[in-house]
């Protein structure tokens, strides 16, 4: 009992994290991941993360991002676009290998929530493949890095 309260005091700076699945067919570039977030606190400082899990047959050495952010007023935020490198040159993984997938988490950017209430992120692949292949998971984390 102790070991889960301990850990749950680790992520007590976690204000979201969620991963989605893609199909086995591979990610349609029109088809965007939609995550919804409640945030109260406007005073603070958050590191948003992209979490990625890709089989170890992903045809790229990176990915590219389009991410929209959409505010409780309905208002949009400019729109990131952005690449993650997510193999070496030499075709060594940069995240960590469990079995045929591997696992990384991305920081894109620090941001403050100027309003209270309902936020969404929405991640479309940016890739020339329309069905891009070899992406298991997305996912978004978001924690605070200052009190």
């Amino acid at each position: 009992m102790l070991a889960l309260l301990l850990c749950a005091a680790c992520d007590s700076d976690v204000l979201y994290n969620e991963n989605m699945h893609i199909d086995e067919e591979g990610w349609n570039m029109d088809s965007p991941l939609v995550f919804n977030l409640e945030a109260d606190d406007t005073g603070s400082t958050y590191l948003c993360c992209i979490d990625i899990r890709n089989r170890n047959d992903y045809p790229y050495s990176n990915i590219y991002f389009h991410i929209s952010t959409i505010y409780p007023d309905g208002s949009m935020a400019a729109d990131t676009n952005i690449e993650f490198q997510l193999a070496e040159r030499d075709g060594r993984w940069l995240g960590k290998e469990n079995g045929r997938y591997i696992d990384g988490r991305y920081p894109f950017c620090f941001f403050h929530f100027p309003q209270q209430g309902s936020y969404q992120f929405a991640v479309r692949h940016a890739m020339r493949d329309t069905l891009l292949p070899g992406i298991k998971n997305i996912g978004m984390h978001i924690e605070k890095i200052d009190n």
